[in-house]
């Protein structure tokens, strides 16, 4: 995963990161057309206008024929272009690292005040986060649920110690994927492990250091049921999977069925378990200090940063905005089999999980986010809106300095941050290098790399194969609730 720099870290000389020589770039650009044409024949309706976006934009990323930048050493004049970069948020490895590191500063900087800081993480049953991949709207309502029985909490046990008219703060990333690349939307949510009160025309910091085990065993029990009763309400049947809730993207509904499961949709292993490497035939399930689960509900709270510990709480930032894939762990065997390789082992003893290039794609798909679904959500005494905000959040304080906000950091220096790569550094003389223009004409870019003996074309994606042997899917319901054997991912 990619990591940010410290900030003693010597900023390298810029050399060109080349996307299409990646395993991921290759995937897509053998296999992608491919994966549409299958699609195209499990489902009359195409796959929705956000996916191919996403893909195309990713295909684009680092491709100097789809336009640069020209920048000259004000020293030695010696010249460099640099590709543009999709800024996309759906799976791009290098644009989500850069945004990760750029989320992750600011929130330390910008937002947190200097109180500890505790993690909070629920996932929820495969029928549960199949509705919530679909309705980023039923996503506000129901972590509206999971913030008011977290904070009544916090509240409550301030009440017990004598704090009165506590308020609570805190922001949640909301998570799409698991770490096998599958469909999981899940929730990371990080509280400001205590309550603020007005004292004296101020408001103070009170840290709440009561939680226990009973405690998270009684929150998530609260949370199953309202969920539970939510949904319920709002006409969602939680035991289908496989079905399309808007009626409207019966391919993609069928792929994220399948990623929720993990099985796979379309191909040559349609209705078949995602295979795994390093795991045993008993699976153990432990539960940790700190974590309950019930009915599939899983709530866990042990992480907690203290109020002076800024790295690590940057450190947990990025984890919690991380991109869904990383470069790193992903590789090509020479039979052509791609096995991603998981952060951390499952209790089983799975170390890595293994797909077909079509299988890879489809779970990427998968995961890639509904256009206008805010994946960064804040509440309480964080929330832009609330009264109070601008006397906890640091940067708004007086006199405190202005940091740039999310958007608003320049592009060199997020790569300085998060590669410790200079782009404005001379890799000839050290000098300091200058942006002369940005080109996006398709002949005038043509024909500088051309001039330069530089590849003039971008990656062309190859045609669609013929369809595999297998002429029917039927034989796999993708609406069968998984039983207990299936709930290892």
């Amino acid at each position: 995963m990619l990591a940010l720099q410290t900030k003693d870290a010597v900023p390298k000389p810029y050399l060109r990161h080349r996307p299409e020589t990646t395993v991921l770039y290759r995937v897509f650009q053998e296999n992608y057309l491919t994966f549409l044409e299958l699609a195209r024949q499990n489902s009359e309706t195409p796959l929705p206008i956000h996916v191919h976006k996403e893909v195309e934009a990713y295909l684009d990323c680092g491709i100097l024929a789809c336009g640069f930048i020209r920048v000259r050493c004000e020293s030695c004049h010696d010249e460099r272009l640099v590709a543009f970069s999709c800024k996309k948020r759906g799976f791009c490895p290098s644009c989500g690292g850069r945004r990760m590191n750029e989320v992750a500063h600011h929130l330390t900087e910008n937002v947190f005040p200097k109180v500890p800081v505790r993690q909070w993480v629920i996932s929820f049953p495969f029928s549960v986060r199949y509705v919530l991949a679909y309705k980023p709207a039923l996503i506000t309502k129901l972590l509206g649920i999971y913030n008011r029985i977290i904070s009544n909490w916090y509240k409550k046990a301030a009440r017990r110690e004598g704090v009165f008219h506590p308020e609570t703060g805190c922001i949640t990333f909301v998570q799409r994927f698991g770490s096998a690349l599958n469909l999981n939307v899940h929730f990371h949510t990080l509280f400001l492990d205590g309550v603020y009160t007005k004292i004296d025309e101020e408001y103070r910091f009170h840290p709440i250091v009561t939680l226990k085990d009973a405690d998270i065993a009684v929150l998530v029990e609260r949370i199953s049921h309202r969920v539970t009763r939510l949904l319920k309400r709002n006409g969602f049947d939680i035991d289908e999977i496989g079905e399309d809730p808007n009626g409207e993207e019966p391919a993609l509904a069928q792929i994220a069925g399948a990623s929720i499961l993990n099985r796979s949709a379309i191909g040559d292993r349609a209705g078949k378990k995602v295979r795994k490497l390093g795991g045993s035939a008993e699976r153990v399930y432990r539960l940790g200090k700190l974590c309950a689960v019930t009915e599939g509900f899983s709530l866990h709270a042990r992480v907690r940063i203290g109020a002076r510990a800024r790295r690590k709480l940057e450190k947990l930032c990025r984890y919690t905005a991380r991109p869904p894939i990383s470069l790193e762990r992903l590789s090509k065997t020479p039979d052509g089999k791609l096995i991603y390789e998981l952060k951390t082992k499952y209790n089983d003893g799975t170390s890595h999980v293994i797909f077909d290039p079509l299988e890879l794609i489809e779970k990427i798909v998968a995961i890639i986010p509904p256009a206008r679904a805010n994946l960064l959500r804040y509440h309480g005494v964080l929330a832009p809106n609330s009264k109070i905000r601008d006397k906890i959040v640091p940067a708004e304080k007086k006199n405190a300095p202005k940091l740039p906000f999310p958007g608003q950091e320049k592009w060199a220096e997020l790569l300085r941050k998060s590669f410790a790569i200079d782009i404005l550094k001379c890799s000839q003389c050290g000098g300091k290098m200058k942006i002369l223009v940005a080109i996006m004409d398709g002949r005038v870019i043509k024909a500088i790399l051309e001039n330069q003996g530089l590849p003039s074309e971008k990656p062309k994606l190859f045609p669609a194969r013929a369809p595999p042997q297998k002429e029917s899917q039927s034989d796999f319901d993708f609406c069968q609730i998984p039983t207990n054997e299936d709930t290892f991912f």
